[in-house]
C-alpha cells in the first residue's frame, strides 16, 4: 500500500465512500430526472400559454383600431410584461435547468466524495470552468463509471495536486533532480512592494493548496483560507513591511522586498510529502548533473549508449506543441535527430516539410521505414557521431533525457541549422530550472547562440504531457534560432 493509498483511506472514512455513495447513486438520479420531467411539463404549459398571449395581443391590435392609452402606460409593469416574454424557447430554457441541475449534483458529488479536497486549485478550476460549458448528463451509468474511476485513482489526483502545488511554489520542484522538499523556500513577490499587501494573484491560492496538502498528509481538515488570514493579521496597515506568521505547519516571513521565506515546521510531514513526490515522479529518469560536474564544454560523448536510455515517444499533444513552435514554410527541410517511432516525423512530414529522420534502434528503424519516401529520408546510427551539416531550416527533436545527454543532442543538432535556423526540442523541466554548473552553462550558451536574449526560450508543457509514455516527468518546449 503507497503513501496516497493511506491518504485516501483514511479520507474515505470521513467523507462518502464509494459502495456508500453507490447505493445513494439511484436516489439522486431518480430526483433528478422527475426534477427535468416536471421543468419539461412546465416548459410546455408555458409554451402553449406564451402561444395564446400571443393571440391575445394580435386582438388587442385589432380592438384598439391603433390607439394606445398616454395617460399611464401599463405596458411596462412586470404584471403586463410577463405575459408576453421575448423569445421564449422551451427547449432551450429545458437545456439551460439541465445544465444547472447537473452541474450541482457534479460538484456535490465531487465534494463529498472528497475528492474536490484532493485537487489543486489548477486542477478544482479546471472542473469548474468545465462545468460551465458542457456539463455532462446526470446518469446512474456516469455517476458510477467516473467515480469508480476517480476514486481508483485517488493516489494519483492526490499526488499531482501535490506536485504542482510545490512546483508553483517554487519552479525547481518542476525539475525530477529538485523535487525533495527542504527545510525553507523562498516565494518571489508574495507581497506587494508597495503596499505590503499578500499578492491574490498567485501567491494566496498557492499558499492555500500547499496547506491543504500538508492537513491531508495530517488526517486533518483543510483550513481553506486559514493561514492566509493569519499572515493578513501579523501586516497590519498599508505599506512595505516585515512580518513572521506561526501556524500549525509552517513559519513564513515577510519582508518588505515582497518576498517571504517559509519554514516547514513537521518534519513527519516533509518526509511524508517527499515519499509521495518520490511515488509520482519515479526514478525512472535521473535527469540531473552531478552537483560537482564541470561544464566548461559540452563533451561530444560519441560512444553514448543510446541503445540503453530509456525510450519515450512523443505524445501527440506534446509532438502538435513542439512542431506549432515552428514558423514554418513550404518544403523547409528538417531533421529530427531521435526520430523514435516517428512521432514527431510523420505530423511534420502533415505539414509539407522534408524530413531527415535519425534513429539508432533498429525496432524503432523498421516502424519509420514505413513514413520513408520523396519527403522523408531515413538513417539509421548514432546522431552524435555525424558530421554536422549546416543545411537544415529547423531541427526538432525529443532528445534522451537520462542524465545531460540531452545537452549533446541539442548542441550538436543547433550546427545543422543553417543561418536563421530554428531548433525545438522538448527538454526535461531541469533545462530551466536546474541550478548545477552543466545546467548554467547550457543556458548561456543557448542565450548567446540566440542572438544574446534568452526571453521566450523555455514554454511549459501541461503536467503528466508523458504520462501515457510511461514517465511523469515535467517538460518544456525549448525554442531558438541560430542568427548567424
Amino acid at each position: 500500500m503507497t503513501l496516497q493509498t493511506e491518504i485516501i483511506k483514511d479520507e474515505a472514512a470521513s467523507a462518502a465512500t464509494l459502495p456508500a455513495l453507490t447505493s445513494r447513486i439511484d436516489d439522486i438520479v431518480a430526483a433528478r430526472d422527475a426534477s427535468l420531467a416536471k421543468v419539461r411539463e412546465a416548459a410546455a404549459a408555458l409554451e402553449g400559454a406564451y402561444g395564446l398571449s400571443k393571440e391575445a395581443a394580435a386582438f388587442a391590435k385589432q380592438a384598439q383600431c391603433g390607439r394606445k392609452y398616454w395617460g399611464l402606460d401599463r405596458t411596462g409593469s412586470k404584471h403586463y410584461s410577463v405575459l408576453f416574454p421575448d423569445g421564449f424557447d422551451a427547449a432551450l430554457s429545458v437545456e439551460t435547468f439541465r445544465r444547472q441541475l447537473d452541474a450541482s449534483v457534479w460538484t456535490y458529488l465531487y465534494e463529498e466524495t472528497g475528492i474536490r479536497e484532493m485537487m489543486d486549485a489548477t486542477a478544482a478550476r479546471d472542473f469548474d470552468k468545465s462545468l460551465r460549458e458542457d456539463v455532462p448528463e446526470v446518469t446512474a451509468d456516469n455517476l458510477r463509471a467516473t467515480f469508480e474511476t476517480l476514486m481508483g485513482n485517488a493516489d494519483m489526483i492526490f499526488a499531482r495536486g501535490l506536485a504542482v502545488a510545490f512546483a508553483r511554489l517554487d519552479s525547481r520542484f518542476k525539475s525530477h533532480d529538485a523535487f525533495k522538499l527542504g527545510s525553507r523556500m523562498i516565494i518571489d513577490r508574495a507581497f506587494s512592494e508597495y503596499s505590503g499587501n499578500f499578492n491574490r494573484s498567485w501567491a494566496e491560492e498557492t499558499i492555500i493548496d500547499v496547506e491543504r496538502v500538508f492537513a491531508k498528509l495530517d488526517d486533518e481538515t483543510p483550513a481553506g483560507r486559514g493561514l492566509i488570514q493569519e499572515i493578513d493579521a501579523c501586516r497590519p496597515g498599508y505599506g512595505p513591511q516585515q512580518s513572521i506568521t506561526e501556524s500549525t505547519y509552517f513559519r513564513i516571513r515577510g519582508f518588505k522586498n515582497g518576498n517571504a521565506h517559509l519554514w516547514f515546521t513537521r518534519d513527519d510531514l516533509v518526509e511524508k510529502a517527499n515519499r509521495v513526490l518520490a511515488d509520482y515522479y519515479g526514478e525512472v529518469i535521473p535527469d540531473a548533473a552531478e552537483k560537482d560536474e564541470e561544464a566548461d564544454e559540452f563533451r561530444q560523448r560519441t560512444n553514448l549508449p543510446s541503445r540503453d536510455l530509456q525510450f519515450y515517444h512523443t505524445p501527440a499533444a506534446a509532438a502538435d506543441a513542439a512542431i506549432d513552435a515552428l514558423c514554418i514554410r513550404e518544403h523547409m527541410r528538417v531533421l529530427e535527430p531521435s526520430a523514435g517511432e516517428g512521432h514527431l516525423v510523420r505530423p511534420l512530414l502533415a505539414k509539407g516539410c522534408k524530413v531527415t529522420a535519425v534513429e539508432i534502434h533498429e525496432d524503432r528503424m523498421k516502424k519509420l521505414r514505413s513514413v520513408e519516401g520523396s519527403n522523408c529520408y531515413v538513417m539509421q546510427g548514432n546522431f552524435l557521431n555525424l558530421p554536422a551539416d549546416p543545411s537544415y531550416h529547423a531541427v526538432v527533436m525529443n532528445p534522451p533525457f537520462f542524465g545531460t545527454h540531452w545537452m549533446d543532442h541539442v548542441r550538436h543538432a543547433f550546427d545543422f541549422l543553417a543561418p536563421e535556423g530554428q531548433l525545438v526540442a522538448i527538454l526535461p523541466a531541469s533545462a530551466q530550472v536546474a541550478e548545477t554548473k552543466a545546467h548554467i552553462k547550457f543556458r548561456r550558451w543557448a542565450e548567446k547562440a540566440n542572438g544574446g536574449g534568452g526571453w521566450g526560450m523555455f514554454t511549459d508543457l501541461p503536467a503528466e504531457s508523458f504520462a501515457e509514455a510511461g514517465t511523469n516527468i515535467n517538460t518544456v518546449i525549448f525554442k531558438i534560432r541560430r542568427r548567424y
